[in-house]
C-alpha cells in the first residue's frame, strides 16, 4: 500500500500535525459550544491547541524499539501538565482530541475496541493527572501522583490491547505462541515504564520552580 506520509519530512509532518490539532480543538469546541451554549474559555482554549501541538511534534522525537513501540523524550509532559491545572474537563478534552491526532499520524487498528484501546482510551486518561490536586497541598506530590495514575491508566488500556493482538495469534516469528499476557505485559512495560520515568524526571524538579506555579495562572 502506498504510503502518502512518506513524502514529506519529518519537520513538513510535524508542522502539518500542529495546525490540524488546532483546528481540531477549534472545531470540537466550537460543537460543544453550541451545544452547552457557553463553549471553552478562549485563553484555556488556545494553551490546550499549543500543548496538543507541542505533544504531538515532541512524540517524533522517540526512540523505536525492536519489537514495536517507541519511548519519547517529554512528549506527555505538555498535556500533563494542562489536565493538572485546568482540571478533569478540559483534560479530558485535551487527552481525546491528542489521541485521534496520535491515530492519524500511525494508523493501526485491528478492531474497533483495539482503537478505543490503543488511542482513545489511554490518552484521554491524562485527565487523571489533576485528581490529587485539591486534596494534597503540595504541587510536586499531587502532580507526580497524577502523572503516575495517569501512566497507570494508559499502560492498563494498551495491555487490554495487547492480550487482543497477541491473543489473535499475531506474534513475532519464533515466538511460542499462547502467551498473550506475557507478551502484552513485557510489550508495554518496555516503553511505556521508560516513557513515565522520563516524563517524570521533568515534571518533578519544574513543580518545585515559580515558573511552574505561574505558568498557566490567568
Amino acid at each position: 500500500m502506498y504510503n502518502l506520509l512518506a513524502t514529506f519530512s519529518t519537520e513538513d509532518l510535524a508542522v502539518m500535525i500542529s495546525v490540524l490539532a488546532i483546528l481540531l480543538v477549534f472545531a470540537v469546541a466550537f460543537i460543544i459550544g453550541k451545544k452547552t451554549k457557553t463553549g471553552l474559555d478562549t485563553r484555556k482554549l488556545a494553551v490546550i491547541s499549543l500543548s496538543i501541538a507541542l505533544t504531538t511534534t515532541l512524540s517524533f522525537l522517540k526512540f523505536s524499539l525492536p519489537f514495536g513501540g517507541s519511548i519519547t523524550i517529554f512528549s506527555l509532559v505538555p498535556i500533563i501538565i494542562v489536565s493538572y491545572y485546568y482540571g478533569i474537563y478540559y483534560g479530558l478534552f485535551t487527552g481525546f482530541i491528542t489521541g485521534l491526532l496520535q491515530f492519524i499520524t500511525s494508523p493501526y487498528i485491528l478492531t474497533p475496541l483495539t482503537f478505543l484501546l490503543d488511542y482513545i482510551l489511554p490518552f484521554s486518561a491524562v485527565c487523571f493527572a489533576g485528581i490529587y490536586k485539591k486534596v494534597i497541598n503540595s504541587k510536586c506530590i499531587s502532580v507526580t501522583l497524577g502523572t503516575i495514575t495517569f501512566y497507570i491508566v494508559r499502560f492498563t488500556m494498551h495491555f487490554l490491547s495487547g492480550l487482543i493482538y497477541f491473543g489473535a495469534g499475531y506474534v513475532y516469528e519464533g515466538f511460542p505462541a499462547g502467551n498473550a499476557f506475557i507478551y502484552s505485559l513485557c510489550y508495554n512495560a518496555v516503553y511505556v515504564l521508560p516513557d513515565m520515568l522520563i516524563a517524570l524526571m521533568f515534571i518533578i524538579p519544574f513543580s518545585k520552580t515559580k515558573s511552574f506555579d505561574n505558568l498557566l495562572k490567568n
